[in-house]
């Protein structure tokens, strides 16, 4: 997993970590997004194309539902094993 990206012209740290409740979290304040490193391989990539998508919601003001960040996470993830 990359340790930085760009997200909408802005620069994330991207952190994986222990005792993190949820798969993963983004805080745009300080640009990192967290990934909970006790999960696997795959949760792991799926949690961060969620919180991209959490990003590009915030940062383009999409205000995207949490259902429908959820349902392009599973689908983006899903086309992702599918072909790569």
């Amino acid at each position: 997993m990359k340790n930085k990206l760009k997200i909408g012209g802005f620069t994330f740290s991207v952190n994986e970590v222990s005792g993190l409740a949820e798969s993963g979290s983004v805080a745009f304040d300080k640009s990192i997004i967290l990934i909970n490193k006790e999960q696997s391989d795959d949760r792991k990539k799926s949690a961060l194309i969620h919180e991209i998508i959490e990003a590009f919601s915030e940062i383009y003001n999409l205000q995207l539902p949490h259902q429908t960040i959820q349902t392009l996470e599973a689908a983006i993830f899903a086309f992702y094993k599918d072909n790569f």
